[in-house]
């Protein structure tokens, strides 16, 4: 039995970049994790953008945990990309074992379905979208330090389902230090589309700290029905979140919703095996060599 634990603890820091990962989240104090991220900052590239034009949405990430980001998506774009996924494959976030199916016809037991990060990065815009410069200015003004993207979504939520599962609960992340996810909406987000929901301020707040899934009963005693943010717009709908706050994707009731993310973190995150592909220099030639490392060769 003494042998099963030391392998259990063995594949669980090994390779040593999981290691990173795991002491990382035994800081749940945020005032502990500011101190660490500071540290951490002082030996990162420092980022090199100007944040002058970006001082109050800045504040605004920094004190309230989100900031909306107007006009960030040309209709046009928008089209193109849903049009772009509308031919991919995708696969149950929570059930990988069953593999790719058409995201028209999800299996019924599926409540989100991914797409892989090869056919978001070859997407028409995601690499645009998520080095636009107002974006990485907000965000790198948040980090302290130059932006690594550390994650790539694109997903299907599905209606149909009495209960939620894993992120459909409240929840915190602790992925990095520090990190911001960028959300933007690819379909029209109502309260029967699931709208992505948050508590403000709840990434400063001392209490929740276990990292697990949280009931709506549970926030809702502390935070009120007043405490929680639910985002809802037309798609192109577009916000950076501070995900270390409490949060969820609302159970869709009645209609499934397509949403864009990604997460901009001071390090990788130590479980993710990256696989960077090849892009024309035409594609890549005017993104952040650094920033894009993990998933642009």
């Amino acid at each position: 039995m003494a042998k099963n634990i030391i392998q259990k603890i063995i594949s669980r820091v090994y390779p040593l970049k999981r290691l990173g990962f795991f002491s990382q989240r035994l800081l749940t104090n945020p005032l502990h994790r500011e101190v660490a991220s500071n540290i951490a900052c002082k030996r990162l590239p420092s980022s090199n953008r100007s944040v002058g034009a970006c001082k109050q949405d800045i504040e605004a990430l920094r004190v309230n945990g989100y900031v909306m980001l107007e006009n960030l998506i040309p209709p046009h774009e928008l089209e193109q990309m849903v049009d772009w996924f509308s031919t991919k494959l995708t696969i149950d976030r929570y059930n990988a074992a069953a593999g790719y199916f058409n995201p028209t016809h999800p299996p019924a037991s599926c409540h989100t379905a991914s797409f892989s990060s090869e056919d978001i990065l070859r997407s028409p815009h995601a690499l645009k979208w998520i080095n636009n410069e107002k974006t990485l200015s907000i965000v790198e003004g948040i980090l302290g330090a130059k932006a690594t993207l550390s994650n790539v979504s694109v997903w299907w939520s599905y209606p149909g389902h009495s209960t939620p599962q894993e992120a459909e609960n409240f929840h915190r992340d602790v992925d990095d230090l520090r990190f911001i996810k960028l959300f933007i909406y690819l379909t029209d987000v109502d309260e029967e589309s699931g709208p992505h929901a948050f508590v403000p301020q709840s990434h400063r707040h001392m209490g929740y700290r276990k990292i697990r899934r949280y009931s709506d009963t549970e926030i809702k005693s502390e935070f009120g029905d007043d405490g929680i943010k639910y985002f809802m717009g037309s798609k192109g709908t577009a916000f950076l979140e501070n995900t270390f706050g409490l949060h969820k994707g609302q159970l869709p009731s009645n209609k499934r919703r397509l949403l864009f993310q990604a997460q901009y973190s001071l390090h990788p995150i130590g479980l993710s095996d990256y696989k960077a592909i090849q892009l024309s220099s035409s594609e890549t030639e005017s993104v952040d060599k650094y920033t894009n490392r993990l998933y642009i060769k």
